[in-house]
């Protein structure tokens, strides 16, 4: 099943005329009205003579704490449906890729920002998701350094950084999608090895545990003990001291740790 093939008819009439098939997959359009601008609703049915989706879709959901405050990564879309809208920077996975693969690609592609660590937080496949027909899509999760976004990102897709509790209108169902991912986040935090291994790469190494507990605090949205955060960052095995020691104000200065690939 080609999902560009049935997305991108490569002869007009036939799919104006309702026909067209690939390898069992035939794909048929009419037309809808999306605000201003009119879109091609596409059907599908497989070899079985069942409904299909008309494609699948990867959309990453990349965080960051900018100016200490949680963000999202967004781009514009440049085109229809919702054009000009901001929306997560993903898109069509392609015939010979995996939907992590795209999803990496995509978010290269508009926002310049390289290979991260992404984590599959769940599929979207609702049939009315998409005005351009079942579009299904699989979100993934990651967390990045702001500075990850690259200052020669492509203009024309406006890629920033956006606040979490100050988003803009966002295209499809991504605002959704982004919910979920701040739920998702949540949940993982409260396993301190997953804080230590994944989120804690939002850290300058060497860090605090003075400065560990603040961004797990942010990511949180919630104060922790600060004797109960620091027993447990340390007993996740993952924290290695440098034997350095920094100054914080008042106080003894904070002994300095990286982090270790795996517990010892």
């Amino acid at each position: 099943m080609r999902y560009q093939a049935a997305l991108r008819p490569e002869n007009p009439q036939s799919r104006a005329a309702g026909g067209g098939s690939d390898a069992g997959f035939t794909v048929r359009s009419r037309g809808r009205a999306l605000g201003s601008a009119a879109v091609d609703r596409l059907t599908a049915r497989n070899s079985a003579g069942y409904d299909a989706p008309v494609g699948l879709a990867a959309d990453p959901v990349v965080l960051s704490l900018v100016d200490g405050n949680l963000s999202v990564l967004l781009a514009r879309r440049l085109e229809e449906p919702q054009k000009g809208s901001f929306a997560l920077p993903g898109g069509f996975v392609g015939a010979e890729e995996s939907p992590r693969e795209t999803a990496e690609r995509k978010l290269r592609e508009k926002t310049g920002v390289g290979s991260v660590h992404l984590e599959q937080l769940r599929t979207y496949a609702d049939p009315e998701r998409d005005p351009r027909g079942w579009l299904p899509s699989i979100a993934y999760l990651a967390l990045v350094r702001p500075e990850a976004l690259p200052e020669e990102a492509p203009p024309e897709r406006d890629a920033s950084w956006h606040r979490v509790d100050a988003l803009p209108e966002l295209a499809l169902d991504h605002a959704t999608i982004v919910d979920d991912a701040l739920w998702r986040l949540k949940a993982r935090l409260a396993d301190k090895a997953w804080f230590v291994r994944v989120a804690g790469g939002l850290l300058k190494e060497p860090f605090t545990l003075g400065q560990a507990q603040r961004l797990y605090e942010a990511l949180r949205s919630e104060h922790v003990d600060a004797a109960n955060f620091r027993r447990d960052a340390l007993a996740t095995g993952l924290l290695e001291e440098t034997g350095e020691r920094r100054s914080e104000g008042v106080g003894r200065p904070g002994k300095l740790y990286r982090r270790h690939p795996s517990p010892h």
